[in-house]
């Protein structure tokens, strides 16, 4: 077992200032009264709860939250929760990153916001810049293994995530804060609350952030509204929220450890737009748009738009008996990744998809190879509904409920113009005028799919108290499916008409029990089956041997899709401890995996696959403590060792394998521990928060690992007396990366895309990694109306 710089951890935070902290979050402060201590500070400094689940459980409260950047995505609030390795491209938030609890991926485990799944339909991938403003989100929740019998997903086969937006006030009010930092960062955040008005009350927020990017040129440009609205008739009760993110980022380059020790630490893309050629009738003119530190930032950009309504009615037929529905719907549009290409034209021909790309630089030939914009466009309209009935018994409270989902995902690649002096004609790819046609008149496709996939799921969960409460056992199990319909429609990329149907469901029963040996001490057992369905791009660039024919493909044969979906068994036991000034809890967990699924850019043939790369195993240990603020102080750590394996070879061809037995499962450090040491006051907060990450590997043969790092972050809290309009004025400090800590982080993209070897074997490619961003300070001004 790796050893744990805890000691060094602390060292740091005490040499480097004084420790402290509490947060405000939804106080009572009187007229005239001081104070920076909330509710959800008086255990682990809003990092611990009193959970009493019977599973492996960790919260994130309003008051951690509260003393967070405002601008800090979901990722950058669970950093220091035991088993979650959590990276971030940036110190704000507003560029996404990357997430593993035990090491599973994040798109392994199951997001919901306020019950309504959110990660991606097509292959379950996360985005957390996207989702909520961190002064609406009241709560934050992971379940470490253990995907919750009701949750509606059929991709998290390691757990869920859960995120509870605050509800509208009982009081008529509001708040406003104003946050300026380093990079040009600046954030606006209104909200206005109605208050009761008879049975009704509601909210609605607006926020607009921008931030440069930490190295090269570009920035993140995001506004995002939240509104939500309460009801209550007799025993019933609606509620419905909307959260609205539009945002257009420029990337951050990521790396290869060649790259790094080449052009170094802070090597991006390029600042100049690219010398295009004039066009010139009769002649074959080539456009050249780089590579790398040649390639101009502005092609490499992630535009996306999208909303989420939730809605909810509860039923209390009886005092014993209630019946939520929550409808829910999700749209999402956007592009992404490096986007400009080029495109060649070419003379009309039957022998050519469509009889071929048409003039695009308007030169009057079609000889030419041209530049364009031409990024992954992704549409998904995705409506859902859940139904859960409760029905509490003398000594038992049953749930069963029904989840079903539509999404439809549509996802295209056209192309639009590069104007000759570099820029883009249109960079939503929505604009008919500025689209790059074929010469039959069609618009240019480089994929063109859609894909229809229906999602459903049954369960029942018993919770039974037994020996006067003492010993509570929870059997569940349910039923989840997932039906892909299929439609590969002709495109430069893959060029022929298909259909496929694939359905992917599995029986998932769980076991839970906890017993109560005396008021202090909890201890727990949990044995539960979790499953994953295959992504859809598994369906894409199925057909062999296309020709065509007065423009139209067709194909000799398609490839069959062998990726099973991934199923895992997860154990864990534990025990928790409380007294009156401190709460700490130890979780032993053994993870196995069936057909695990990884996914792995293919250099030989120019494609990214799943594979499923065997059985593997995880175990390990984690470790949680708070205590409650004595003398004004407080802490909160944590700490986990993971031991996750591979336990075969991964197939290279038809007799020959890659050494993957035995090795580390890659971004999976064995050893991670985190410190929180919090000082409140008065009107003062301080507090230092540290993580330390270990080593890990890159790829599935361990043939290349980066090194272990730890970092520090400093929030501070000033609370002004309440003056005019004013109550509870604030000012506040976050400095992300105090001692300005240079680190790599894993590439896991936005799904479990994981290099099989660095070099030496069929298909090895060197895996790009990103940098850890610099010290970077931001302060705020917030006060509630």
């Amino acid at each position: 077992m790796s050893k744990f710089p805890l000691s060094a951890i602390g060292l740091a935070l005490l040499t480097l200032g004084t420790p402290g902290g509490s947060a405000w979050a939804q106080q009572a402060t009187d007229i005239g009264k001081v104070t920076v201590t909330g509710e959800g500070d008086k255990l682990g400094n809003g990092l611990l709860i009193d959970e009493d689940t019977a599973k492996a459980k960790s919260t994130v409260t309003k008051a951690q939250i509260d003393k967070s950047r405002g601008s800090s995505n979901p990722y950058q609030l669970l950093s220091m929760l035991p088993g979650v390795n959590a990276g971030s491209y940036d110190a704000t938030g507003l560029f996404g990153g990357n997430l593993r609890v035990r090491g599973f991926n994040s798109d392994q485990i199951g997001f919901t916001i306020n019950g309504a799944p959110v990660n991606d339909s097509g292959n379950f991938a996360v985005y957390p810049q996207e989702y909520t403003d961190s002064e609406n989100l009241c709560e934050l929740f992971v379940t470490q293994g253990s995907t919750d019998t009701e949750a509606p997903h059929v991709g998290a086969s390691g757990g869920n995530i859960g995120m509870t937006t605050c509800s509208p006030k009982d009081k008529a009010g509001g708040r406003f804060a104003l946050g300026a930092g380093q990079l040009n960062y600046s954030r606006v955040f209104v909200r206005g609350d109605t208050g009761l008005i008879g049975a009704f009350k509601g909210f609605l927020s607006a926020s607009k952030t921008q931030a440069h990017k930490w190295k090269g040129p570009g920035k993140a440009d995001r506004d995002h509204i939240d509104a939500g609205v309460e009801y209550k008739l007799g025993n019933t009760t609606f509620s419905a929220s909307l959260l609205w993110n539009k945002a257009v980022n420029n990337n951050i380059r990521s790396l290869t450890l060649a790259q790094l020790a080449a052009e170094g630490y802070y090597a991006d893309f390029s600042a100049n737009l690219p010398t295009l050629k004039t066009p010139t009738p009769g002649v074959a003119d080539v456009d050249n748009l780089g590579a790398g530190a040649t390639y101009y930032y502005g092609y490499s950009l992630n535009p996306f738009e999208n909303y989420l309504i939730t809605s909810k009615a509860s039923i209390q037929f009886t005092p014993a008996v209630r019946l939520d529905i929550a409808p829910y719907f999700w749209y999402g549009y956007g592009t992404g990744g490096n986007e400009g290409f080029t495109v060649r034209e070419s003379a009309p021909s039957g022998s050519l998809l469509h009889t071929g790309v048409a003039d695009i630089n308007g030169d009057g030939d079609r000889l030419d190879t041209v530049a364009t914009f031409n990024g992954g466009l992704t549409q998904t309209n995705r409506p859902g509904v859940n139904a859960t009935l409760s029905w509490t018994l003398d000594n038992q409270r049953i749930l069963a409920g029904l989840w079903f989902e539509r999404a439809r995902h549509r996802q295209t690649s056209p192309a639009s113009i590069i104007n000759r002096d570099g820029t883009v004609g249109d960079i939503w790819e929505n604009n008919p005028a500025v689209l790059v046609k074929y010469n039959d008149g069609s618009f240019y496709q480089f994929r063109n799919v859609l894909t229809i996939s229906t999602a459903q799921s049954a369960f029942v969960q018993d919770s039974i108290d037994l020996l006067d409460s003492k010993l509570t056992v929870v059997p569940g199990v349910s039923w989840r499916s997932i039906k892909r319909d299929f439609t590969n429609y002709p495109s430069s990329g893959a060029g022929a008409f298909y259909q496929l149907s694939r359905t992917y469901s599995e029986v998932l029963p769980s076991l839970r029990a906890s017993y109560q040996f005396t008021p202090e001490t909890q201890g727990f057992v949990s044995v539960a089956k979790n499953a994953k369905a295959p992504g859809n791009f598994e369906y894409f660039g199925l057909a062999n041997g296309i020709t065509y024919t007065n423009g139209v493909g067709s194909y000799t044969s398609l490839s069959p899709l062998t990726v099973k979906q991934e199923t895992s068994v997860n154990l864990d036991v534990g025990a928790r401890y409380r007294n009156e000034l401190f709460k700490a809890s130890a979780t032993a967990f053994l993870v196995k995996f069936k057909d695990r699924i990884a996914r792995s850019y293919d250099p030989l043939t120019a494609t990214s696959h799943d594979y499923n790369v065997g059985s593997s195993t995880m175990k390990g240990l984690e470790l949680e403590v708070g205590t409650v603020p004595v003398l004004g102080f407080s802490a909160y750590a944590s700490a986990t060792y993971t031991k996750s394996t591979i336990d075969t070879d991964l197939p290279s061809g038809a007799t020959t394998f890659y050494p993957t037995s035995g090795k580390q499962f890659p971004d999976t450090p064995t050893g991670m521990a985190s410190l929180s040491l919090q000082y409140a006051t008065g009107p003062v907060m301080v507090n230092l928060a540290g993580k330390y990450t270990g080593p890990r590997a890159l790829t599935l043969v361990n043939d290349q690992r980066i090194a272990g790092y730890t970092t520090v972050d400093l929030n501070a809290a000033y609370q002004l007396p309440n003056v005019a309009f004013l109550k509870n004025p604030t000012l506040r400090l976050n400095v992300s990366n105090l001692t300005n800590k240079q680190y790599l982080l894993a590439n896991s993209g936005s799904g479990s895309s994981i290099s099989i070897a660095a070099a030496g074997y069929p298909g090895a490619f060197a895996p790009s990694i990103y940098l850890g961003a610099p010290r970077f300070s931001s302060v705020s001004f917030q006060s509630d109306f």
